[in-house]
């Protein structure tokens, strides 16, 4: 199908800096994007969209979520991090099944689409369900199933399951999969030495949970003779350009350099780690040292909801407040971390961009509302002013998923019945 986004203001990145084209034209074939400027004459459009002036941008990437557990959204509030798992998020796993998982997982892709995220990355239980889910929403996604030594004694045969589910998804252009050992605390090293050599024979992308609390730091150099959970995976084969680490709050300079050394992208889960009282973590030094840094809403259940465009607000605030310095963090580095600076990471280096020949994963920010009044300068605007309510559009691959108001690919009223359901029998259960 020949899409044509007619009179937008588009978001292109010149050497370390975006800038805003006015009043163009983008036009999408399929799955791609064909042209950016003036239609070629041999294009003729199956449908036009007319921007009407708002910003034609690629779609966030959500480079750190649970989705099944946005079903624990509200629940297990006013906890520090060890209590939160241990008394909440563990016995609601518990219960969890393929079906629950699933309908999980598409609430959270439901969110997601409405606040202008193309591309998630996802680390939970059944994952088979969460990339099913996936499948439905017609979002682009990084599906890694979570292992520990616990699920591993529950099923030997779990190694043997994340394998075949990267076969089975093999063929699938918007669906990737990874390995998700979740941190240090719950993996012993015998296991992630297996992870390792599970990544050198079928090389896939590995999502790990990294110095989130103060606790998890200390308790890792006094078990690994002064090393830090970075550095343990470092030694065990695990940090490499395909590595996303989760959290980070209590990186140490060591660390920065090290993961800049390796590649490796920090995803920063601002408002979860801020909610959960684990820190604030030291973007400005890791920035200074080179590190690739992405921004995740982390879960629903320890964030509340799943805006991106809100949590790289805070990453942004959070920052200049604590460094003392305003210029840190400045908007092109800002949105840098929400469009590209996790996909190569991800296996989704052709997307984040509008150019020829990029994935057409696009969103549309309606800019009327008053808040955006003086337009002196958009990016300033969508940054510090905008809501994610503002997104008109979600495309992926050149599919439109939601459309102002209007979910093309997700029936919310079936959604809602069934997310209803799974929470009465939990609470029974």
């Amino acid at each position: 199908m020949n899409i044509l986004f007619s009179h937008a203001r588009i978001l292109r990145k010149a050497g370390d800096a975006f800038t805003l084209l006015q009043d163009c034209a983008v036009g999408v074939q399929d799955d791609r994007i064909l042209f950016v400027g003036q239609p070629p004459a041999r294009f003729v459009a199956d449908r036009i969209i007319d921007c009407r002036g708002g910003l034609l941008l690629p779609g966030f990437v959500n480079a750190h979520t649970h989705s099944p557990l946005c079903l624990l959204r509200g629940a297990g509030e006013d906890r520090r991090l060890q209590p939160w798992l241990e008394q909440s998020v563990w016995p609601f796993e518990a219960k969890h099944t393929h079906d629950s998982c699933y309908w999980g997982a598409l609430l959270n892709m439901a969110e997601s689409i409405r606040c202008g995220a193309t591309c998630l990355n996802d680390m939970y239980i059944h994952s088979d369900a969460v990339a099913e889910a996936a499948e439905q929403s017609g979002m682009r996604a990084l599906i890694t199933p979570t292992i520990t030594d616990q699920l591993l004694s529950e099923s030997p045969d779990l190694f043997t399951q994340v394998q075949a589910l990267a076969q089975k998804y093999q063929s699938n252009p918007l669906i990737q999969i990874g390995i998700a050992p979740h941190s240090i605390y719950t993996c012993s090293a015998q296991t992630l030495r297996q992870i390792a050599k599970l990544c050198e024979q079928s090389p896939m992308p590995v999502h790990v949970h990294v110095s989130e609390t103060r606790q998890e730091l200390l308790n890792s150099l006094a078990r690994y003779g002064g090393n830090t959970p970075l550095q343990v995976l470092d030694k065990l084969g695990l940090v490499h350009n395909n590595t996303l680490l989760a959290h980070c709050t209590h990186f140490t300079e060591e660390d920065s350099l090290l993961a800049a050394a390796r590649d490796a992208c920090v995803v920063h889960c601002p408002r979860s780690n801020l909610k959960l009282g684990s820190g604030i973590a030291p973007m400005a030094d890791m920035l200074a040292h080179g590190v690739r840094i992405a921004i995740g809403t982390d879960s629903s259940a320890s964030n509340n909801n799943q805006d991106i465009l809100e949590e790289l607000r805070f990453a942004a605030l959070l920052q200049k407040g604590t460094q003392g310095d305003p210029s840190v963090l400045p908007l092109s580095k800002c949105f840098e971390m929400v469009f590209r600076a996790p996909l190569a990471a991800m296996g989704f280096s052709d997307c984040g961009m509008i150019a020829a020949g990029s994935q057409a994963d696009l969103i549309v920010i309606d800019t009327s509302e008053v808040c955006w009044l003086p337009d002196i300068d958009p990016l300033s605007n969508l940054l510090y002013a905008a809501h994610s309510t503002h997104v008109s559009l979600t495309m992926v691959a050149g599919k439109i998923l939601y459309e102002n108001g209007t979910y093309q690919t997700i029936d919310v009223d079936q959604l809602r019945f069934e997310v209803q359901k799974i929470i009465t029998r939990f609470l029974k259960e």
